[in-house]
């Protein structure tokens, strides 16, 4: 399964969408995402983490939480200890015609940032999901 170009078309320019992350049984709130398409640093098909690589072009999510207990799952889902990445679901709902549709974007985090009152995530996605 791939990313499928039509919905993440319509989820760039839909800024009033809401978010939330899973990973394993928790779920956190995500604020002020922004989802684009742009380059990843290969430049030939390639696994890195566990992920396939297959374009240098990707769809790049960028969000935050004020949930701080995510940062005791990030050694988990990140490459660094971890020879792999563990994939996170973030999901959302879209209207597509007059239907609300469920979305799954499987991704992976490539690094975080954090300050005492948030951790902002930078995921790539590997995946959609209707």
């Amino acid at each position: 399964m791939e990313v499928d170009e039509d919905i993440m078309s319509k989820m760039t320019q839909d800024a009033d969408l809401m978010y939330t992350l899973h990973v394993d049984d928790r779920t956190f709130h995500l604020e002020s995402v922004s989802i684009m398409k742009s380059k990843i640093p290969v430049r030939k098909p390639t696994t890195r983490g566990g992920v396939y690589f297959t374009d240098t072009m990707a769809y790049k999510i960028k969000a935050s939480t004020s949930d701080m207990s995510i940062l005791s799952l990030l050694p988990k889902i990140m490459l660094g200890p971890n020879t792999e990445f563990q994939p996170v679901e973030v999901k959302t709902h879209i209207s597509v015609g007059n239907k609300i549709k469920d979305i799954v974007l499987v991704s992976h985090v490539s690094n975080t940032m954090n300050t005492k009152t948030r951790v902002e995530l930078n995921m790539i996605v590997d995946r959609t999901v209707q």
